[in-house]
């Protein structure tokens, strides 16, 4: 299992086909939060994803930053991806051109089914659909047997102008005139989208802090109508702040929770590590999510990236509450030692049914690939070392990293 990129659209296969692509794709997601905290400028990063500038040029630029970052564990998925899919051994501007061809050489065959089915042994992808960066969100999608989309209406809840709401009015072709009008959109989007739809994404700590409170609908009208008072002007950019929005926020995540209750959709929420630089980790502190697992005891949380940096907070909760599951996705690749020590301690503190061991979090299948195989490594030592220590048996530990990986997450999403 995986889930995309938090704010991030979905990327099918004939989508990379239609782009000019080249090595430097590879390090457009995570790796380049390193490349940037290492001293990379924003502006030339621009550079590195601009396929018009020379591999030469990119090259120069990216070298010197190259040698600051190769310790860090999201450059050594994308070693493990470029030495087990390109059979390229060291990075250098010859090896980059090699690298670049050999991507296009793979738009001409089916490159995903074989990174991700044959090599991956992945049954299904949670795939997220955002409501504005997705243009056929009612469609469904290639291969919908295997790829699973999961709703995340932050765009919605996000609305902080009338240009923002006109782009959603226009997508949707429906007139919003107050929040009532917005709770009837967010139930067409659901609702139009059932079977089709596995699980309700909240990926609000890129912007807030998490904590939801309970409003009423008078309040959170208020807060919402706040947008229609702007400043009329075509060339105002007027906004309103996130925080005079909070009351309108607060309401909306929990009108989508119980929706998802209605509909039995486990919901996803972000929580820990936030990608990209200068942004406020504190945010995503799960201990602010106390409330909502309290109140709705029928809702499937399913808790994102182990909380981390407050793993143990998490753990905590996961253990208090029935209804809420801890997600190791994304850990795998952010360093294969913290996945080690984590999954070792929560052996023997969470149930084995509330684990779910893997998600890639990848927008190129490079990335995925190079995920699960550091995910599964560090699996069988876990529980090589459980084994040896006699704290499982053999086929006891068989059966655990059969539930984390598929058994667990399959339950929850409802999958065939």
């Amino acid at each position: 299992y995986r889930d995309t990129a938090p704010a991030v659209s979905r990327q099918y296969e004939d989508e990379r086909r239609k782009k000019d692509i080249d090595f430097f794709h590879l390090f457009k997601h995570y790796a380049s939060t390193d490349l940037m905290s290492s001293g990379l400028s924003s502006k030339n990063f621009q550079k590195l994803k601009d396929t018009d500038i020379s591999l030469k040029e990119k090259w120069q630029l990216f070298k010197p930053h190259w040698e600051n970052i190769k310790n860090t564990a999201y450059s050594r998925i994308i070693i493990t991806a470029l030495k087990d899919i390109y059979n390229i051994e060291n990075i250098s501007l010859d090896s980059i051109k090699k690298v670049t061809e050999k991507m296009k050489e793979n738009k001409e065959k089916n490159f995903y089914a074989e990174i991700l089915k044959e090599r991956s042994n992945i049954e299904y992808i949670l795939n997220e659909l955002e409501v504005l960066e997705d243009e056929d969100i009612f469609q469904i999608e290639p291969d919908s047997d295997y790829y699973l989309p999961v709703f995340r209406p932050d765009s919605i809840f996000e609305i902080n102008s009338k240009e923002a709401l006109e782009r959603i009015e226009e997508k949707y072709g429906h007139t919003i005139y107050g929040l009532k009008d917005l709770e009837v959109l967010i139930d067409k989007i659901i609702e139009d989208r059932k079977p089709n739809i596995y699980g309700i994404k909240i990926g609000m700590a890129y912007s807030r802090k998490i904590l939801f409170e309970d409003v009423s609908f008078s309040e959170a009208e208020k807060s919402f109508l706040k947008i229609f008072y702007l400043n009329n002007s075509t060339s105002s950019n007027d906004c309103i702040a996130f925080s005079e929005l909070k009351p309108f926020q607060d309401y909306m995540v929990h009108y989508c929770i119980k929706k998802a209750i209605e509909l039995n959709l486990p919901i996803q929420i972000h929580t820990g590590l936030i990608e990209s630089n200068l942004n406020d980790i504190r945010n995503s502190d799960p201990v602010y999510l106390t409330k909502l697992l309290t109140k709705y005891k029928h809702a499937k949380f399913d808790i994102f990236h182990a909380g981390y940096p407050y793993t143990d907070k998490l753990i905590a909760m996961i253990k208090m509450y029935k209804n809420c599951y801890f997600n190791m996705c994304w850990l795998a690749e952010v360093s294969q030692k913290l996945y080690i020590n984590i999954l070792d301690s929560i052996i023997e503190i969470l149930p084995s049914n509330k684990i779910f061991g893997f998600g890639g979090d990848y927008m190129f299948v490079e990335g995925t690939y190079a995920a699960q195989k550091s995910a599964r490594n560090a699996i069988a030592k876990i529980l090589y070392n459980r084994i040896q220590s006699n704290y499982f048996g053999f086929e006891e530990a068989i059966g655990f990293a059969k539930k984390i990986l598929n058994k667990n997450p399959k339950q929850i999403y409802n999958t065939k």
